[in-house]
């Protein structure tokens, strides 16, 4: 049932409204990493820095203090207030908001560009394929000791070769494992290290580990993807 769960989930969408996520147990989420990895995170950013923003400018409002000069339109998603009037002794400042003609609030439409983010989810996924193989790597070339991981089968991929889809738990990682045992069963649960690992080339291989100890991986955590 593990694979099913893994290969059915359903797709990301990225909405304006609170929607729940289902594997957190979440009536809210808003996914937040480092742009460069994720291209539609672009316009979560856009979308919180807009919100602090108007927050901050409104306090200034609130206190007739000036608003920095570099601040435009599409920093606030809406028109700059303009000063009006002076106080005599020049302390506080009254503002007045100019709406533009043609919109009132230039809103972040979170459907608009959605054809790019499908082209760009290869690259994507390539970009977090690259640095969990560079983690898993360094983990391996920074220890004298053999490193492990937990794994569970989640079904045969090819039963003629034996390759199986495994769930590295510590990992979070999806990936192909070829059995030198021979039939596995889904379910079933492995400790395996790295046999090899190119992450430019976008290699990874797993062979069974001695289970005998190390600082198995365990104890270590995968870098937020």
């Amino acid at each position: 049932s593990l694979g099913i769960h893994v290969v059915f989930f359903k797709p990301v969408r990225v909405e304006e409204s609170m929607e729940s996520h289902a594997g957190m147990g979440l009536d809210c989420y808003v996914q937040w990493t480092s742009p460069i990895r994720r291209f539609g995170d672009l316009q979560a950013h856009a979308a919180v820095k807009r919100y602090l923003r108007r927050k901050m400018v409104n306090k200034l409002i609130r206190e007739g203090s000036v608003i920095p000069p570099e601040i435009r339109y599409g920093d606030l998603g809406c028109s700059v207030p303009r000063v009006v009037q002076h106080t005599e002794d020049d302390t506080k400042i009254k503002y007045e908001l100019v709406e533009r003609e043609e919109e009132e609030e230039d809103e972040i439409n979170y459907r608009d560009g959605q054809a790019l983010i499908t082209a760009t989810r290869p690259v994507m996924r390539q970009s977090q394929q690259y640095w969990m193989f560079e983690y898993i790597q360094r983990l391996v070339s920074s220890s004298d000791e053999e490193v492990d991981f937990e794994c569970v089968v989640l079904g045969c991929i090819d039963y003629e070769r034996y390759r199986y889809a495994i769930y590295v738990h510590r990992l979070g990682l999806e990936h192909n494992y070829l059995s030198e045992t021979g039939a596995l069963k889904p379910g079933q649960t492995l400790w395996l290290k790295v046999s090899s690992t190119n992450p430019r080339m976008g290699l990874l291989t797993f062979t069974l580990s001695s289970r005998g100890g190390g600082i198995a991986a365990r104890s270590h955590s995968a870098p937020a993807a």
